[in-house]
């Protein structure tokens, strides 16, 4: 195991790893000041490490797929219903909400520019953990900017005496800030690193971050000029990491298996992921299977989202469909590498979602709600496939080992795209959303034909790429909110199906039912400012409305 996974996989090193060196002498034995950190490279590397851990990811409950249209979550984790029902205020966000978490790690950042002055290492070891730092800071602010608008940027820890009643910087000053924080990034940091440090954050994973800061910045919602100064930078930004090489030889390339990308941390699209091994793994896979697997069946697709994958053909499902034998035949290929359906195959089993005609438990499936544990059933008969490690066989012993992918060269390829179909480039806007459905199609010919829209369509035709190539990744929420549609998106009911087997005859019936009201209001576009901050500094200004 490589030391940067280990590193990053646990929490701040304890005095036992170092049981026979002459930090035993410092006192308290159970935590290290801020003189003894930064006077040991080791310590100093290990304090880095552990600021990586401080980045949300989305295998735990707070993930953003369970607050937006494309999943219904199954326990209400961290008060997701908050967001489904337009209920979010300054008092309630549930722990979707990272103010003071991520200030906390602002805080731990800025501990960090202080203090490197008093390491003696080797220039190089300082700048690459300098940048891995400036970067993570950058990326601290970009999910606090994402979600709440422009915000105080801190750049120095506050002692007793000094002033905390900071204004809030404006969007604009705040994506200024962090796209020049990441320049600086771009600058000390390695385009790749050898085994030991395999996993830090690299040249691409700062280019990417800029990249999407500034597709963000040049969308609807804040340039609402359409500035194409803002549509340029964004595409530059992209194309620079499609385009980075080393050595002669591009970094990144498209994974040519869309599904197992997602499985390994070896793909050569991923640009920067959060790593986990055997040892210090995750409980994705069974927090997510289906039920009859004595899973949680936690991550609900919404037969909305179901229905947004294509058929093979290209053409949009249809309501017919549902009253076939197998409703979810002829999908285009990410279809099944993203959703367990009844009656598929998962696991080494058929899934069994459906429930007995007359009512009999007995002849219900193993994984409806009168299977084998009927609370953990799914809300809405379907559950995720994506990032699922199907080998695993032994029920919460195996921990799951697949990455977390925060950047990925498939997001590049439709970031540029997108910022160059607003500066008028079809052509190029098509080639590369064509790249990305010539590779879904896994090598399989007359299926997923390629685009050849232009003017509107187009732009809904790489909106709706989007919802399908980046499906449960964490990017849903805020495309919807950054394109000021979620009005339209989030005020509709989320639906699940309902599947019945005649118990003589077999034969499966399906409806299509409501699953769970959901509303949208002007404010949601951000998050509120939690009150008790706007308590604690009235010179914080609110969000609009509310």
């Amino acid at each position: 195991m490589n030391s940067i996974v280990k590193n990053i996989s646990i929490l701040f090193l304890s005095t036992s790893l170092f049981a026979c060196s002459d930090f035993l002498d410092v006192k308290p034995l159970d935590s290290y000041t801020g003189e003894v950190i930064f006077k040991n490279a080791t310590l100093t590397e290990t304090y880095v490490n552990q600021r990586y851990t401080e980045l949300r990811h989305g295998f735990s409950q707070t993930a953003m797929r369970f607050v937006s249209d494309e999943t219904y979550n199954n326990f209400n984790w961290q008060s997701a219903y908050l967001f489904n029902r337009g209920e979010v205020t300054p008092d309630q966000v549930g722990g979707f909400g990272i103010w003071d978490e991520y200030y906390k790690a602002i805080k731990n950042c800025n501990i960090f520019f202080e203090n490197i002055g008093q390491l003696d290492a080797e220039k190089a070891i300082v700048d690459r953990m300098t940048g891995e730092i400036t970067f993570l800071r950058a990326f601290f602010y970009t999910e606090l900017v994402n979600r709440y608008g422009g915000v105080p940027l801190i750049e120095k820890t506050f002692g007793l005496n000094d002033n905390m009643m900071l204004k809030r910087s404006s969007y604009e000053e705040c994506v200024n800030f962090i796209v020049s924080e990441l320049d600086k990034a771009i600058a000390l940091l390695p385009v790749d690193y050898d085994n030991v440090n395999f996993g830090r954050a690299t040249k691409g994973a700062a280019m990417a971050l800029k990249a999407r800061v500034l597709l963000y910045a040049a969308s609807p919602m804040w340039n609402t000029t359409d500035d194409k100064s803002k549509w340029k930078a964004a595409a530059d930004a992209a194309k620079a990491v499609i385009d980075l090489s080393n050595n002669g030889v591009k970094v990144y390339e498209l994974d040519p298996d869309y599904a197992k990308l997602f499985l390994t941390n070896k793909s050569k699209e991923i640009i920067f992921m959060r790593q986990y091994n055997s040892e210090y793994g995750h409980t994705f896979d069974w927090q997510n299977s289906p039920n009859g697997f004595t899973g949680w069946s936690a991550t609900c697709v919404t037969q909305d989202m179901v229905d947004s994958y294509e058929m093979a053909d290209g053409s949009i499902p249809t309501a017919e469909l549902y009253s076939s034998d197998d409703p979810w035949a002829g999908r285009e290929p990410r279809f099944y590498a993203s959703i367990v359906c009844d009656g598929q195959l998962f696991r080494g089993r058929e899934i069994e979602f459906y429930i007995s005609s007359t009512g009999n438990k007995a002849l219900c499936g193993k994984d409806s709600e009168y299977g084998i544990d009927d609370w953990n059933a799914s809300k809405s008969h379907y559950t995720i496939r994506k990032f699922m490690d199907e080998s695993l066989r032994n029920a919460w012993n195996d921990k799951g080992s697949q990455p977390w992918i925060y950047f990925r060269l498939g997001e590049m390829y439709l970031n540029y795209a997108e910022a160059v179909y607003h500066l008028g480039d079809e052509a190029n806007a098509r080639l590369y959303i064509n790249k990305i459905r010539e590779r879904a199609r896994g090598g399989v010919y007359n299926v997923l034909p390629d685009i050849n829209a232009s003017g509107a369509e187009l732009l809904a035709k790489i909106q709706h790429e989007r919802k399908i190539e980046l499906a449960f990744e964490d990017h849903r929420f805020f495309d919807v909110r950054r394109w000021k549609i979620a009005e339209q998106t989030e005020n509709v009911p989320a639906h699940k199906i309902v599947i019945i087997r005649d118990d003589e005859t077999k034969q499966k019936t399906y409806k299509i039912e409501v699953l769970q009201e959901r509303k949208f209001l002007p404010q949601h576009y951000l998050f509120p400012i939690p009150r008790y901050e706007i308590q604690r500094n009235p010179d914080l200004e609110q969000n609009p409305y509310y």
